[in-house]
């Protein structure tokens, strides 16, 4: 048990060093971000990052904030941490542009009440979306020269708390409760830069909320029909229902003569539901391959009763491997022979349809499990994305993204000497 408080201090103050991550509060990103609700996060553990997948069939000793029914196999109590850094280049065919952010990617913890029923709890703090541009134009206003500036910041993140329960023979299920939350900054300036005219300035934040729940169910398949003769082989399937999102809004207009503030509930925000399926399977005794892919009417995105024109249906799929040690016992094994080698590849239809086209994206990913204890271990994931194109008014995007966790936990309800067997 003393093991489990120094985590949890490590924990504490590790959060707060997320202060070191932060910007001014509108930076240049990506444009694409003004439609919707900005990037969808995918990232649930680098484990996963590592593979370029989302984890909906992925099953293991880690916390899966995918696809609830997928913690079934958590065999002690985990908490995990993550950070990334990303790097980011967008060029029109004509100027380029480089920006680099960095942030928390969710803290998570997974709990096994009852191992043999696969019953698990499991609760986080997680990202969803987050917005992240700055557009500056200069143009001309009834023959004068004027700067104009837009530029979003900001994004929702989500509470979330589920459970896993292998109740049925070869069959999980999960059910997670979400409350999703977070504030979206806008700003719209004009800068005549001419005494003779004034300049404009209005500044919108949103506080956003809402709530809904996640279903997952995994079907192991290889104990179900043994004659394939592959007894990790899972199908996994995710149902998330729509969420509708209350806003508050504060308006702040100015210009040379002063500013005014204005408070009032805005419009109802609706995110369609999503869908996902996956599956896995164990080659011999160290190759785990995973694919999943996601699917989101976008298209059905409103506000108020306002449907988006830039907005379309989504789909996202990937693949993933995973070499394992040969030996569970690690510290018998080589330098290079105890870790956890990822590689992974994935393709993203993005919710984004701009002048008429889709934003389509390509992506791929590396990664390495480093074991410290029995208990701990560190993941390091690097991945490389791109997406859009230039011409006809659109960019093309580069980013290389740096993840990195840990993962601590122990084994609960144990009396010490239990606990060295």
């Amino acid at each position: 048990m003393k093991k489990i408080n120094i985590y949890f201090i490590i924990f504490i103050i590790t959060a707060v060093s997320v202060n070191l991550f932060a910007q001014q509060e509108f930076s240049i990103g990506s444009p694409y971000t003004i439609n919707g609700l900005g990037d969808p996060q995918y990232y649930i553990s680098n484990r996963t990052d590592g593979m370029s997948i989302t984890g909906i069939s992925f099953t293991g000793d880690f916390i899966n904030s995918m696809n609830p029914a997928a913690n079934y196999k958590l065999s002690y109590t985990l908490f995990s941490l993550g950070f990334k850094y990303s790097f980011l280049k967008s060029s029109d065919g004509n100027k380029n542009a480089e920006t680099s952010d960095g942030n928390i990617t969710g803290f998570n913890f997974g709990f096994p009440i009852q191992k043999n029923l696969g019953w698990v709890l499991n609760a986080g703090f997680n990202p969803v979306y987050q917005i992240n541009y700055k557009i500056i134009n200069n143009g001309i206003t009834n023959g004068i020269p004027v700067k104009q500036t837009y530029a979003g910041s900001g994004g929702l993140s989500r509470l979330n708390a589920g459970m896993s329960f292998e109740g049925l023979k070869n069959f999980s299920i999960g059910v997670e409760y979400n409350y999703e939350f977070g504030n979206v900054k806008k700003l719209a300036t004009l800068d005549f830069n001419n005494s003779q005219y004034s300049n404009s300035y209005r500044k919108t934040e949103e506080n956003l909320y809402g709530s809904f729940v996640k279903f997952g169910l995994l079907v192991n398949l290889g104990r179900i029909f043994k004659e394939l003769k592959a007894e990790e082989l899972t199908l996994g399937f995710l149902y998330q229902t729509k969420l509708n999102l209350s806003s508050d809004l504060d308006n702040i207009y100015g210009t040379s003569l002063g500013y005014d503030t204005t408070s009032y509930s805005g419009a109802q925000i609706e995110i369609p539901q999503l869908l996902g399926a996956g599956i896995m399977n164990r080659f011999g005794k160290r190759f785990i391959v995973s694919a999943d892919a996601l699917f989101q009417d976008w298209s059905k995105y409103k506000v108020g009763n306002n449907i988006q024109p830039n907005l379309q249906n989504s789909f996202r799929a990937g693949i993933g491997l995973e070499i394992t040690p040969s030996s569970s016992k690690y510290e018998e094994l080589g330098f290079w022979d105890n870790k956890y080698y990822r590689l992974g590849f994935f393709y993203e239809k993005t919710k984004y349809f701009i002048n008429g086209e889709s934003i389509n994206g390509l992506g791929a990913s590396l990664g390495i499990g480093i074991p410290i204890t029995r208990f701990t271990s560190i993941d390091i994931a690097l991945s490389y994305i791109t997406r859009g194109k230039t011409g006809n008014g659109l960019l093309k995007e580069d980013m290389l993204r740096i993840t990195a966790g840990i993962n601590f936990g122990e084994l609960w309800f144990l009396r010490p000497k239990d606990e060295d067997k």
